[in-house]
């Protein structure tokens, strides 16, 4: 165990160790590259032969071997940091243990244990205040270092440098509240081309906020210029962009990790209420709660630097409008109103929706809501959707499940909204993952208002112990929004994450950029999955590319997907030989044929079985 001291918010680089195994954490500079940390052996293992070998190179450890004494021992642990990336590296130590033969023992037992260490390359931060992005910043509306009702939240950042180019950005987080505007920090960094940095605790390890609990906004601003648009057109469909990025919200305790996956949003799809009115100027959320299971946070963040004001509508579970009230923000403010149905006089609401709509002539906003079980304080994020007067006529959910497996009961409740002025009739067709002809039917959408379809599988399509990709379409342009929940169905709650939807224009093609998941980890934190569908009815053959953080190689597979087939591929990382790889990059690219490809990442905490759903850029 390890109590090392502080570093400045505003010091030179350094490096931030944490200690997952060890009840405390904290930060040290680092002297010439070199950090030097201990493991202990307490006297309680006393008498057994050891081996200790370090699984990362950057790693070493002393003595390699040997029988612990009866007070105990301390390994003596070497960082070598001068060769890591910028950003957090994740390194281990696989100590085995030899019980000798005793008593009723009739041979030697032996017992694996890995602990962890964690190291951060930073750079100095400054204090800063808000400025209006170009469109092509991504904003991240929500992190935290923060405790919450029976939980504390902490937030992994992503940011992956796709271009051949070396690209710096600046990086500045903003902190809640109408005065968070004046009290930002920022940084500099750059990423080398392919290369993925991961941020992990960013607001403790990069912004210094320490044990205090500070939640806010985080933006990536590219400073190199690169061949990617960056007019103020809303990005939609695989836009041409070369940086991505994405955060991890999580509530951490001793029993594993509960998340959410937070997109970054392009400062260009920001609604507002001005100049840029193909933007639209009302986003919707669907598949909010406030009852007994479940609690519900909004949050709304301004991105342009200006105030703004807004009306916040919320809809029951038959479409009528519940209530409504005014919300004014200033330039830059991010707020949450936590629990915010039960603020405004709504205590039971069970599958409710939320408009959020801007009316002054400035500002720009985006938004989300979470909504927390109660029983496990487990996070689902809702995103946005713009509702805009474009339609469509195809609709794929992916990852819809009816699975109980002995170890976790995994359904699927999906709701589609009709945000037209004229009822819709739509075909629902079931694409299994084992395969065959697809199961049918046809339901009416009613003009302004959401259809529930719990327990979708089984109650829609009379599927059981199942699972793959739901297809909705229609003869006509709708302007339909469709989501979903999956989760795992505890005694004790459920382990949940949100889906949205995706159209063909959203999918990859041909003519497309590859997507990107980011956030894939396979070790002994996590497993991921890696979902594909097919979203046009043709085939199509994809090339898989798993790049590590590096991206000093990259491990390439290839498959053909026939019309409409979904796949899953488990534990993708482990089956290219990438067993433990920590802030993996994964890409999707169409190669051959007509069709379209959608895709995902599960990625499941090995304790909890929580899954965060991430959702291809």
């Amino acid at each position: 165990r390890c109590t090392p001291p502080t570093t400045s918010s505003y010091g030179a680089t350094a490096a931030i160790f944490i200690l997952p195994s060890a009840s405390t954490e904290g930060s040290t500079q680092v002297n010439g590259g070199i950090l030097n940390l201990t493991l202990p052996l307490g006297p309680e293992l006393a008498g057994q032969p050891f081996t200790a070998v370090a699984k990362h190179p950057w790693l070493s450890v002393s003595p390699a071997s040997g029988v612990v004494p009866p007070s105990g021992l301390s390994l003596a642990v070497t960082a070598n940091t001068t060769s890591l990336p910028l950003g957090t590296s994740l390194g281990g130590i696989t100590v085995t243990l030899t019980t000798p033969s005793a008593g009723n023992v009739a041979s030697h037992g032996t017992v694996v244990f890995n602990p962890g260490y964690s190291i951060s390359l930073v750079t100095p931060v400054a204090p800063t205040t808000k400025s209006t992005p170009p469109p092509d910043a991504l904003i991240i509306p929500a992190i935290a270092h923060a405790d919450g009702i029976n939980s504390h939240f902490q937030s992994d950042v992503r940011v992956s440098n796709t271009s051949p180019q070396l690209m710096t950005y600046e990086l500045t987080f903003t902190p809640s509240g109408d005065s968070g505007v004046t009290e930002g920090k920022q940084t500099t960094f750059s990423v080398e081309p392919g290369q993925t940095i991961a941020l992990d605790d960013i607001l403790r390890s990069w912004f210094g906020t320490g044990a205090q609990s500070v939640t806010g906004s985080l933006e990536i601003r590219p400073v190199t210029q690169s061949s990617a648009r960056t007019t103020s057109e809303v990005l939609a469909g695989l836009s041409n962009l070369v940086t991505f990025a994405s955060s991890r919200t999580f509530n951490l305790n001793a029993n594993g990790t509960f998340g959410q996956y937070i997109p970054a949003i392009p400062f260009a799809n920001f609604i507002g209420k001005g100049a840029n009115a193909s933007a639209g100027s009302v986003l919707s959320l669907q598949q909010i709660a406030q009852s007994a299971r479940y609690r519900t946070n909004l949050g709304i963040l301004e991105g342009s630097g200006e105030p703004v004001s807004m009306i916040v509508k919320i809809f029951g579970d038959d479409g009528l409008k519940l209530t409504e009230f005014p919300l004014d923000l200033k330039g830059g403010e991010h707020r949450q109103l936590n629990s915010f149905l039960g603020q405004h006089g709504i205590s039971s609401l069970n599958d409710g929706r939320v408009e959020l709509e801007v009316i002054s002539a400035g500002g720009k906003v985006t938004a989300y809501a979470s909504v927390l079980d109660n029983e496990t304080s487990d996070p689902m994020l809702v995103t946005p959707v713009t509702l805009t007067d474009a339609g469509n006529t195809k609709w794929v959910m992916p990852g819809v499940a009816d699975l109980n497996n002995g170890f976790a009961n995994w359904q699927t409740d999906m709701r589609v909204f009709n945000a037209g002025t004229s009822d819709v009739d739509a075909t629902f067709a079931f694409y299994s993952q084992n395969g065959g002809e697809p199961k049918t039917a046809t339901f009416t959408i009613p003009a302004g208002q959401v259809r529930q379809f719990d327990r979708t599988l089984a109650t829609v399509f009379n599927s059981t112990n199942d699972g793959g990709a739901v297809h909705i379409s229609t003869s006509n342009a709708a302007r339909l929004v469709t989501t979903a929940r999956t989760y795992n169905q505890t005694t004790g709650g459920t382990y949940g994450q949100f889906i949205s939807a995706v159209t063909p224009g959203e999918a990859a093609g041909t003519d497309t950029r590859p997507l990107q998941l980011l956030q894939v980890e396979e070790s002994t934190r996590f497993r991921s999955n890696i979902g594909l569908a097919e979203v046009t009815g043709n085939p199509v053959t994809i090339e898989i590319a798993v790049v590590p953080p590096d991206s000093k190689f990259t491990a390439v597979t290839q498959l053909t997907l026939q019309p409409n087939e979904f796949r899953q591929l488990g534990s993708l990382l482990r089956s290219v030989g990438l067993a433990d790889t920590h802030n993996a990059r994964v890409t999707v690219s169409v190669i051959e044929g007509n069709g379209r490809v959608a895709a995902y990442a599960s990625v499941i905490d090995l304790v909890t079985n929580d899954p965060t759903y991430v959702p291809a850029q």
